[in-house]
């Protein structure tokens, strides 16, 4: 009898210690943490998470974050497009993390899964714990007649890639249209023709405008006058725009109006609203007056608007239905175990610009929440602005709250400009790139390198 009650005493025991065991090893289990996007806010989740304590996955189409701050200066050829892009495979490398190269088009909050589809239409699943989403905002055309079919953007790696090549080639149709008659003299039809090709126009006055307009009079001024000196009279360069970095204070939008104008060479258009776009037309409305000009090429920097696929997702929208409605910890409102941060987000009652600023450190106050041991006190999101800046052209910036400093212009700005944009790059890899880029373009000038379409036997 003796025998037996210490027989089932030592089986109490082990289930006792087994169930423990079996406790202890699911408590250590880490987090499935999937992040969807690649842009500021996700990225910098997935660099300072802890990977330890979090199994995290990566699911996004595009496989690298875009400094965009920087994407005008890539679009004319003063740095590299890839000294502004960070690589996302690196990082998950060295996090232990997962990437997938595929949209999301489901979220199944029941069972926690993702649905997500490759480039090829193929579809699986992903299970998580915990869901960030960070995924962005794109273009807005709103709804203006012809801007989808004529309008060049500037939001992702490959717009800085297209615009230009649209405009070299531009400069280099211009170059030859006075020979396709066969006559090498210039008639005044053929002028007009290629001051239209020679017409840049940039809609919005934003920093992404604003920006753009500057680094193309440069190039214009510098390699534009240098190697196709012959066109020189025939260039143009318009913005059309309500007003210019309207979050800037008066004195300092003065002073960008002022140097794209009389130094850059910039026609300003305020108070206008582009009403249609053709082929090669553009119809704007200021005020009473309505006007139209021919032009070779337009950009499009006038706003942005949420992804369609936001909408499907089936979270709770602001009022505007633009943006998912997070709480102070940036936790979708209504739903469990899912948060949603950067552009495509906004905290309820506490707006915030959609600039890489605010997604930076609503990344950074979200990773370490997530990476924080269970029943710790979260305190609400705080943002701390450390100030705004936009290059106006001509070695020339504008620079407003910084820290210690009000506001600053000129080219005091302009360094202030750089060196900002040169600590915020996330790796070694590309400060060291940005700064040779930087130092080819003032020794050897912009590169003017088109490539042509690939080979195909014929």
């Amino acid at each position: 009898m003796a025998a037996l009650q210490r027989c089932l005493r030592g089986n109490l025991v082990a289930q006792s210690f087994g169930r423990r065991a079996f406790a202890a090893a699911e408590a250590s289990q880490p987090t499935k943490v999937v992040i969807l996007g690649t842009g500021w806010a996700s990225f910098r989740v997935l660099s300072d998470i802890d990977a330890k304590k979090n199994a995290v996955t990566v699911v996004s189409p595009r496989n690298h974050l875009l400094f965009t701050p920087m994407l005008a200066s890539s679009a004319l050829g003063t740095v590299n497009q890839r000294s502004i892009c960070q690589p996302v495979r690196p990082v998950c490398a060295g996090k232990g993390a997962s990437y997938y190269e595929s949209n999301v088009v489901k979220i199944d909050k029941e069972k926690k899964e993702v649905h997500c589809q490759t480039g090829t239409g193929v579809t699986y699943q992903i299970p998580y714990d915990k869901l960030v989403v960070g995924v962005g905002f794109q273009p807005n055309d709103f709804n203006i007649p012809g801007v989808k079919e004529h309008a060049l953007f500037m939001k992702e790696t490959a717009d800085a890639t297209v615009f230009k090549d649209h405009v070299l080639e531009r400069l280099e149709e211009a170059s030859y249209w006075h020979a396709l008659d066969g006559d090498l003299s210039v008639s005044e039809e053929e002028r007009a023709k290629i001051q239209q090709l020679l017409t840049f126009v940039v809609v919005g006055g934003g920093p992404t405008g604003v920006e753009l307009a500057g680094e193309l009079t440069d190039f214009l001024s510098n390699e534009g006058a240098k190697l196709y000196g012959h066109l020189k009279e025939f260039i143009r360069v318009h913005m059309f725009t309500y007003d210019v970095l309207n979050t800037f204070d008066r004195g300092l939008q003065e002073y960008a109006i002022s140097h794209l104008q009389k130094k850059q060479g910039v026609q300003i258009h305020l108070g206008a609203f582009v009403q249609k776009l053709e082929k090669d037309t553009v119809y704007v409305k200021m005020g009473d007056t309505e006007m139209n000009i021919k032009y070779g090429t337009l950009v499009w920097c006038a706003g942005i608007k949420p992804h369609k696929f936001i909408k499907e997702y089936g979270f709770q929208m602001n009022e505007r239905g633009s943006q998912i409605l997070v709480d102070e910890n940036l936790k979708v409102k209504g739903e469990q175990d899912i948060f949603a941060l950067g552009d495509c987000a906004t905290i309820e009652d506490y707006w915030l610009p959609q600039t890489a600023q605010v997604a930076n450190q609503q990344a950074i106050y979200l990773a370490k929440n997530l990476s924080q041991d269970a029943g710790k006190e979260v305190k609400p999101f705080e943002f701390h602005s450390k100030g705004m800046m936009a290059y106006v052209g001509g070695f020339n910036a504008v620079m407003a709250q910084v820290p210690g400093l009000s506001k600053l212009t000129g080219f005091f700005a302009f360094l202030g400009w750089r060196f900002t944009y040169w600590f915020l790059q996330l790796s070694m890899r590309n400060r060291f790139m940005l700064s040779t880029d930087w130092m080819r373009t003032l020794i050897f000038g912009r590169d003017l390198t088109r490539f042509g379409p690939r080979s195909k036997p014929q």
